[in-house]
């Protein structure tokens, strides 16, 4: 059907930069099929969704239906409970906000290409969004191979394509930033909300159509040790009140007090941005309504949102090794390794880091932080990592550490901001400094550079 090559060469939606779309899979449209299918997974939100708004364009011009599906158990063995009910809170909110769209939502929990091919099969087509983890890669790519049908990736959790910006892992900041800011304009555009044309309500589908997450909750078989938190609730309307907060109450004090770890003016939207349920591009383009970029706030916070986290996708995307000791920079490993045998004056099991059961109250506090609100402060977060390579008894087992905490307490665990911030702490990204006992010549964090914030003892007593 030569539709398909008009379709995914000359019919791209005029709303989206080409750089964002991916044809994963070349094939005839299936003559048969029923509905237009967006696999959700990256982008849980209905507003800024650039493989949302995709799906339906495509739809549209198909004259079919939409069908969204999300299978919760895409994240099972990465995510417990407490990350669940965060993001099961988003999406009972979305499935509110497609339903009135007359886009149908299928939320299921199985082994996708045991079961779930069926559900492909019946489609026209598929769209996906794009994840830049190895198992976010891997399925993606598994899934086009066993297809028939043509297969769409969208870029939509970024602000600049990442392959656009750079074909190779850059070393740091400095390099990545001029090449941000020259696609910047081009890419900082709007998606338009679309109406379907066809409703899709009345396809009969299997689905898990429970209101309420805890019955959702009882379904998977998750590891439910770990409580929700009370700090963050999820949703797309959650993340946009804590856009207003900081708009209003802590952008103007960001450049000055963004690492007093007292005195909280963060936005305290990484768990949004890693659950997708808020996009970037929204964040960034609703403060520069107010502010411009020249402002030294919105330049300091730009640096967070857009620099550091579009390195971070830069990083795992190119470094396989991303999640492992071994994909830190060879002069990092060797430098710890050189002083592996150095004399330590604590070493503790990871029992006593679950459980906050240091000798030094400055890094029990951060990980009863951890524990009790689901996230650290960004700034005690690096000291709290770096200790680790000072109580454990090889770096390797610090990194492993490290990893295994954040990604089973914090919200916005598992995610390439996680993976990029441990290994900052473990010399990527960065440069040698003075060589010092344990730490050879990674750079040191000390509890003097903490107490000698203004608002330190506010944090202390926060956290306590």
């Amino acid at each position: 059907m030569n539709i398909v090559i008009n379709v995914l060469t000359e019919e791209m939606p005029p709303f989206i930069r080409k750089e964002r779309i991916s044809i994963k899979r070349k094939a005839e449209f299936n003559k048969n099929g029923e509905y237009v299918l967006y696999i959700m997974e990256m982008s849980q939100r209905a507003n800024q969704n650039f493989a949302l708004e995709t799906a339906i364009y495509y739809a549209n011009l198909l004259k079919k239906p939409l069908i969204v599906y999300f299978n919760l158990n895409s994240f099972s063995k990465r995510l417990n409970l407490r990350h669940y009910v965060f993001m099961l809170e988003g999406i009972i909110k979305l499935k509110k906000v497609l339903t009135q769209r007359g886009i149908k939502i299928i939320i299921r929990n199985s082994e996708f290409f045991e079961k779930d091919v069926k559900l492909v099969n019946r489609a026209v087509l598929v769209i996906v969004d794009r994840g830049y983890l190895k198992y976010q890669k891997i399925w993606r790519q598994n899934l086009a191979r066993i297809i028939n049908i043509p297969m769409i990736e969208i870029e939509g959790d970024v602000i600049c394509p990442i392959e656009t910006v750079s074909n190779k892992k850059e070393s740091n900041a400095r390099t990545l930033r001029p090449k941000i800011m020259k696609l910047l304009p081009y890419f900082l555009e709007i998606v338009p909300q679309l109406d379907l044309k066809v409703c899709s309500h009345n396809i009969e589908i299997s689905s898990w159509e429970e209101e309420n997450i805890y019955k959702y909750l009882e379904k998977l078989s998750i590891d439910k040790s770990v409580f929700p938190v009370e700090y963050f609730k999820g949703g797309e309307d959650e993340a946009l009140k804590r856009l207003e907060i900081f708009i209003k109450e802590k952008l103007h004090l960001y450049a000055k007090y963004r690492v007093d770890p007292g005195f909280n003016v963060t936005s305290e939207l990484s768990p949004y941005l890693r659950f997708g349920q808020i996009s970037p591009i929204q964040i960034l383009l609703k403060i520069l309504k107010e502010t411009p970029l020249e402002d030294e706030n919105v330049k300091s916070f730009f640096n967070e949102l857009v620099v550091w986290r579009e390195l971070a996708r830069n990083y795992v995307w190119y470094n396989s090794l991303y999640d492992q000791y071994e994909g830190l920079p060879l002069w990092a490993r060797k430098t710890l390794e050189d002083h592996i045998n150095d004399p330590r004056e604590y070493l503790y099991e990871i029992f006593q880091f679950e459980k906050a059961e240091t000798d030094d109250p400055y890094w029990n506090a951060a990980q009863k932080e951890l524990l009790k609100k689901g996230k650290i402060h960004n700034y005690i977060r690096m000291y709290w990592c770096k200790k680790l390579i000072e109580w454990t008894k090889n770096p390797k087992k610090a990194f492993e550490i490290a990893c295994y905490l954040n990604n089973k307490y914090a919200l916005d665990g598992e995610d390439p901001n996680s993976y990029s911030g441990i290994s900052w702490c473990f010399g990527t990204f960065d440069h040698p400094f003075l060589e010092r006992p344990i730490y050879g010549k990674i750079r040191k964090m000390t509890k003097t550079s903490l107490t000698s914030k203004l608002y330190f003892k506010e944090y202390l007593k926060n956290t306590s």
